[in-house]
């Protein structure tokens, strides 16, 4: 079974360094459950001002998210793909002509090489799609999974304070992620982050 996905919003021009994306409490609100249903999107504020303005800039743009709810028969695939679908078309609307890639899991198991924090995707996309450096760039997120899978591929973890990412700053406060809290960036939500590196 495949453990990721690629949809690709074709783009053909140079870009600057990879941003990597985060789904469900980054760039769409968190419900507090998996998501099956298009009509369940609700962009996060500011959210779409952001990839606007990352791909404006000529950003690669990379999503890359644990979508458990497939192997836990609470989703199935088809579900994510038209929840996915449905977030790609508000991006259209809102002005985002393209994103580079777009790639879940579906499972959150540790053995499973391709949901956070392992690196999986993160190495398919990479290998897939021409100049991407994981080393160069930033992977956002709301949770620790994130911030380690960051670490993992070499990119600099960025936490966000949206979804569930209040309750993670608090745990990047423990002995245990004393490291990695050295390395994350935390900024309010997406957009804040962006304004820091355009």
């Amino acid at each position: 079974m495949n453990r990721y996905k690629q949809n690709v919003i074709g783009s053909a021009f140079s870009h600057k360094p990879v941003v990597g994306l985060d789904r469900d409490g980054t760039i769409i609100e968190d419900l507090g459950k998996y998501l099956s249903w298009p009509s369940q999107v609700k962009m996060i504020d500011g959210s779409i001002e952001a990839i606007r303005t990352l791909r404006s800039l000529n950003y690669r743009v990379i999503i890359l998210t644990n979508q458990a709810g497939i192997s836990k028969g609470i989703t199935t695939q088809q579900q994510v793909e038209n929840v996915n679908a449905h977030m790609l078309q508000l991006f259209g609307q809102g002005g985002i002509q393209s994103i580079d890639g777009l790639y879940y899991s579906t499972t959150n198991l540790k053995e499973d090489e391709f949901a956070k924090p392992n690196v999986g995707m993160f190495k398919r996309a990479q290998a897939e799609i021409p100049g991407i450096n994981w080393s160069s760039g930033w992977y956002v997120g709301d949770k620790i999974t994130d911030l380690k899978a960051a670490n993992k591929i070499g990119a600099i973890p960025v936490l966000v304070r949206t979804g569930h990412g209040k309750e993670t700053e608090e745990k990047l406060d423990t002995f245990a992620n004393r490291d990695l809290k050295k390395k994350t960036l935390v900024f309010d939500n997406l957009y804040q982050f962006v304004l820091s590196i355009v």
